[in-house]
C-alpha cells in the first residue's frame, strides 16, 4: 500500500486547474500545467507502467501529482523540488513523480540505512526502483547559476545539502563540500557571480593567491609569507575537514552511547542476579516458615513445644530481616549511580571510589 505525507504549505504550488472533463484536459488532476499536455515533454515510445495503486484515485496524475502526498508539483527553475523515477519496468516506464523534501522526510531519498540502504537516492514507491541523485544534484547546483534570487538559491542548495548529507560516495562527498562552500559564500554576501567563479577556480586558489599579476610573488617579507600561509592553511583545514571532523564526532557519540548501553546491561545483569537470589532465599524461608506453623497442632504443651513456637518466632523474624535487606536492594531502581555505596558493596559486591 502506498504511504501518504502531508506536504508543507510552500510545496503545494499554486497550478490552474480545471475540470479535465469540460475542457478536454489530458491531466486527471487538471492541472493546466502538467507535463502530461505537452509533446515534448515524453517520448510517445514510452508506455508508462500499469498502475492500479495511486493512478486508480480520482484526480490523481503519475505526470504532476506527487506519490507521496498526492499534492502537484511545482515546475518552477526547471522543477528542481521533484524527482521523475524513470525506471525500466519489464518494458514499461514507472513515470512516477515525488516531491524531493516529501521522499527526504519518509526516508525515501538521501543516505538511509536499514533494510531500503540508500546512499545518495531515491527510493521510488511504486516500483521500489532506486535512482541515483548526484546527477540530479549537480543539475540543481547547475539550475542556481541561472538564478538571481538568493533565498531561492539558498532553498535549492539545502535541498542539496540533505540529499548528499551522509553519503559514502567519493563524488557526492566532493560535490557536498562543494555546496557547503556555496552557501557560506551566498551568507557572507559574495556576489552570485563571484560565488559560481570560485568554484570554477578552487583547484587552483591556492597558489594563485601568493602570486601578483605577473605571476610573481608578491610579498617579500618571509614571516608574513608563512603567516599568511597558515591562516590560508587553517581556513582550507576547516573548510575540507568540517566533514570527517563531525563524522568522527558522530563515532565517538556512537561508541559512547554503546559503551554506556554495555555497563547498564552488566548492571542489570549484576542486580538482576542478586535479586533474583534473594527472592529463591525468601522463597525457602516463607515455605520452611508454612511448615514450621503446620507442625505447631501436634505438639503437646511441654519443652519440645516451647521449642517449636521459638523457631517459628525465629524463623518470622529472620523473613522480616531479609525482607528489610531486600527493601535497601531496590535502591538500585535509580540506578548504581544513585544507590548508597554501603548498598552496593554489601548487597552487589560493587567496590565504587570517589
Amino acid at each position: 500500500a502506498r504511504a501518504f505525507f502531508a506536504a508543507p504549505p510552500d510545496e503545494r504550488a499554486e497550478v490552474l486547474v480545471s475540470d479535465p472533463q469540460s475542457d478536454g484536459l489530458a491531466c486527471k488532476a487538471g492541472n493546466k500545467k502538467c507535463n502530461s499536455l505537452f509533446a515534448e515533454a515524453e517520448c510517445p515510445s514510452l508506455v508508462p507502467l500499469p498502475c492500479d495503486l495511486c493512478c486508480n484515485e480520482p484526480r490523481f496524475c503519475r505526470d504532476c501529482c506527487c506519490i507521496l502526498c498526492s499534492k502537484t508539483i511545482d515546475l518552477k527553475h526547471g522543477g528542481y523540488s521533484y524527482i521523475k523515477c524513470e525506471a525500466m519496468v519489464n518494458g514499461y516506464i514507472c513515470g512516477h513523480v515525488a516531491h524531493l523534501n516529501c521522499a527526504l522526510r519518509s526516508y525515501m531519498a538521501g543516505t538511509v540505512g536499514g533494510s531500503i540502504g540508500l546512499d545518495a537516492e531515491y527510493y521510488c514507491r511504486r516500483c521500489d526502483t532506486k535512482t541515483f541523485l548526484v546527477p540530479h544534484v549537480t543539475t540543481l547546483l547547475k539550475t542556481c547559476e541561472s538564478i538571481d534570487s538568493r533565498d531561492e538559491i539558498e532553498k535549492i542548495l539545502n535541498i542539496a545539502i540533505c540529499i548528499l548529507r551522509g553519503s559514502q560516495k567519493s563524488n557526492a562527498k566532493g560535490l557536498l563540500n562543494r555546496i557547503e562552500s556555496a552557501i557560506k559564500e551566498l551568507k557572507c554576501g559574495t556576489s552570485l557571480e563571484d560565488i559560481w567563479k570560485v568554484k570554477e577556480t578552487d583547484t587552483v586558489m591556492s597558489t594563485d593567491i601568493f602570486h601578483n599579476g605577473n605571476g610573481e610573488l608578491g610579498p617579500t617579507n618571509h614571516q608574513d609569507l608563512v603567516d599568511d600561509k597558515s591562516c590560508l592553511e587553517a581556513v582550507l583545514s576547516v573548510s575540507s575537514d568540517y566533514r570527517s571532523e563531525y563524522l568522527k564526532i558522530e563515532c565517538e557519540i556512537d561508541q559512547v552511547l554503546q559503551s554506556l548501553r554495555k555497563a547498564q546491561e552488566s548492571e542489570y545483569k549484576i542486580a538482576e542476579e542478586q535479586l533474583c537470589s534473594q527472592k529463591v532465599y525468601l522463597r525457602h524461608l516463607y515455605q520452611q516458615l508454612e511448615k514450621e506453623r503446620s507442625e505447631l497442632p501436634d505438639r503437646s504443651p511441654g519443652n519440645e513445644a516451647d521449642a517449636s513456637l521459638n523457631a517459628v518466632l525465629n524463623r518470622v523474624n529472620q523473613i522480616k530481616y531479609e525482607v528489610m535487606r531486600l527493601k535497601e536492594m531496590e535502591e538500585v531502581a535509580n540506578g548504581f549511580g544513585r544507590t548508597p555505596k554501603g548498598v552496593l558493596k554489601e548487597y552487589f559486591g560493587l567496590e565504587i571510589e570517589d
